[in-house]
This record gives C-alpha cells, structure tokens and sequence, in this order.
C-alpha cells in the first residue's frame, strides 16, 4: 500500500475516469443485475424493473418491485424493507415503485418478509447503484509554492489557525507535527510510538484526531500542548481522515469510506464511492471543503470531490505534473496531502517526501 519507491509510474497512469415464533434466512446474496429474480423461497418469487440506463442502476432510478406469491394463500403478508430504514407491507398487487434518489451509491439491501401463520421468513439481496452524473474535470493554476519537508512522509494535512497541521507516517519515523506555512519551519511536533505507522489527522472540537494504518488504533491529542488525551479503536486500515464539524469521515483504500461519531469514535454508517463507472478505489488523504470531501486517490495524481449525502463523485481534479520532473529525487513519493483555509479560501496540496508544498486554484476544464 505504502510503497515508499513509487516514483515515475505516476506519469503513466491516466486520469481515472459495497414477535411470533420466526424462521428466518438472512443471507445477503449476489449482487442483483437488472431483470434478476431475487429468489425463490419455496412460495415467493420477487423481480426488478431493468435500469434507466439499460446497463446499471443509478441513483434516482424509480424501481418496480413485483413479488409473486404463486397463488399460495398460505401467505398472510408480504412486506419489503428498503436499507433497514423503509418498511412497506404490499398490498394486493404485489408491487412497490422504488425512489432511489434519496438513497446513496454503492450497496443497497432489498429485504423480502413474509409470514405464513406463526412463521416468519426473510430473504436478503444486494443492489448497486452507480451515480446518476458524469463527475465535471477540473485542473489546476499554482498561486503561490512554499517549502515543505522533504523528509515528511505526508499522511495527514489540515488548516487551523493560521498553521498546517501535518501527520507522517513509517513505523519508526511518524509524527504529528504544526507547521508555519511561509517557511516550512515546524514550530511544534512529537513522535507517536515507533512501532505505529502514523496516517490521516484532523481536529474535532479543538483536538486532533489521527488514526494508524495496520494497528487499528486512533488517537486523540489536545491541540495546544500535543498531549495524547484519548484513544480508541476500529477494525481494518485506517487511511486518511476529516471532519465536516459533526462528526468524522475515515477511509481505509477502498472505496469505502466510514463515518465516525465524533465523541465516542464509533462507526455510524458508512459510504461507498461511485461515479458512473463504478466503484472509486484508493481513497486516501481526506479533506472536507465547502460540504463536499476531497479524496487522494493512492497513486494517482488526482483528487475526487465526493458528495458526503450519496457517496457519488462531484468532480476529478488532475494535478498531473504538478511537482516539476526536476524537484523528484529516487525518493519523491505520490501526491497526498489536502488542507484548505476558509477564512482567506486558500487550497493547498503536497505529497509525501515532497520539497515543495502548493496553493492552488481550480479550472474546470
């Protein structure tokens, strides 16, 4: 994942364009394609309308769900449960015309509950919805270059105060350290356990938050003094991390991205990231701007602007090139690394082992 000698393969890559006595089944099966059948559990057999598209769903898809009870009159009632949120019990037609556009991308779970006298059954599938929109491309104009570290392994970057705020990583080598903007200088830092590797940072209610790669700790630590002052724990990687101010989004390099109550640090629910493609892998470095989340895309010199509602791609940023061929060394590792100031509305990006960091501004190509 974190392979430190990924270096020129950059400039190949093109731009990329989840009660009564009950007898229950709750297996989640294969992912539905358009016109499938649900399943048939010995007296109901449940379909879909295809898609818009012919091809996929997409987000806002009106979909008919017909379920046929094969004239067994054993069946007392039929009902659907649309994402553990939405219970419709069917009338007689057996049919429910499913809204998909408050939903969000990604894996979506169609529940079929059935009763007949005391015994209750349910059948589970799975239904992806790809986004509804063709992301819009934007590029980039350097406003202004600053001195970065090039000894910092950048894993997490922020704005508070009129400092950056910058995580490095490497077992043995990661820190949490602020950082004057208009020289480079680190003006406070300390060094988390040597046996951690460090990664993404962001600050909730005046304390930064930083989460580890591969050792499923978190950790908390007071702004001012840089005193550890909780920790807390998930399961799986921890890859980048932000906050829109009421609680935390985290991603772990795939296309998922959990979201985090902001005190306890436990996940809530979570996002799946799609364009109209499919699936965007490889989130890393997150940043939340303007009500949207800007995503690093590992080893990638690009940047998905995410809706944090539904999960689709907004936008691609390409920032190709942006570190000049004579900046790199045998060293010079991806781009990573977002931090905006919205007081003076100010967009900056770095990348690991980096000499230079960017203030930059968009231009929708």
């Amino acid at each position: 994942m974190k392979n430190i000698f990924f270096v020129f393969a950059l400039f190949l890559i093109a731009f990329i364009s989840c009660k009564p006595q009950s007898e229950k089944n709750n297996a989640v099966g294969d992912t539905l394609n358009h016109g499938s059948i649900i399943d048939t559990v010995e007296k109901i057999l449940v379909s879909l309308s295809p898609p818009s598209n012919g091809k996929n769903y997409v987000l806002g898809d009106k979909i008919t769900i017909t379920v046929n009870r094969k004239n067994n009159k054993d069946i007392d009632s039929v009902a659907l449960l649309l994402n553990n949120k939405t219970k419709v019990v069917l009338d007689k037609e057996m049919k429910f015309i499913w809204d998909t556009k408050n939903e969000k991308t990604g894996t979506n779970l169609i529940e079929v509950e059935y009763k007949t006298g005391k015994t209750l059954r349910k059948v589970a599938k799975k239904l992806i919805l790809f986004s509804d929109i063709k992301p819009k491309k934007y590029g980039f104009k350097i406003k202004n270059t600053y001195k970065h570290d090039v000894l910092a392994y950048t894993q997490g970057l922020f704005w508070y105060n009129g400092f950056l705020y910058e995580a490095t990583g490497l077992k043995g080598e990661s820190t949490v350290r602020k950082v004057k903007l208009e020289n480079g200088d680190v003006v406070q830092s300390f060094a988390i356990p040597s046996d951690v590797f460090g990664e993404g940072i962001t600050m909730s209610d005046n304390k930064i938050v930083q989460i580890t790669w591969q050792d499923g700790k978190g950790y908390v630590y007071d702004i001012v003094s840089f005193k550890q002052v909780d920790e807390f724990g998930y399961s799986g990687e921890g890859w980048g991390l932000t906050s829109d101010g009421q609680k935390l989004f985290m991603s772990n390099g795939t296309p998922q991205i959990h979201i985090l109550e902001k005190q306890s640090y436990s996940i809530i629910d979570e996002l799946e990231v799609y364009d109209e493609k499919g699936p965007v892998k490889y989130l890393n470095e997150l940043e939340y701007i303007n009500g949207e989340i800007y995503a690093n895309i590992y080893r990638y010199e690009t940047i998905a602007r995410i809706d944090p509602n539904t999960g689709k791609v907004l936008a691609y940023i390409d920032l190709s090139h942006i570190l000049p061929m004579t900046d790199y060394t045998h060293n010079t590792d991806v781009l990573n690394g977002i931090a905006y100031d919205s007081e003076k509305k100010r967009l900056f990006v770095t990348g690991k082992l980096w000499p230079k960091l960017f203030e930059i501004e968009l231009t929708e190509k």
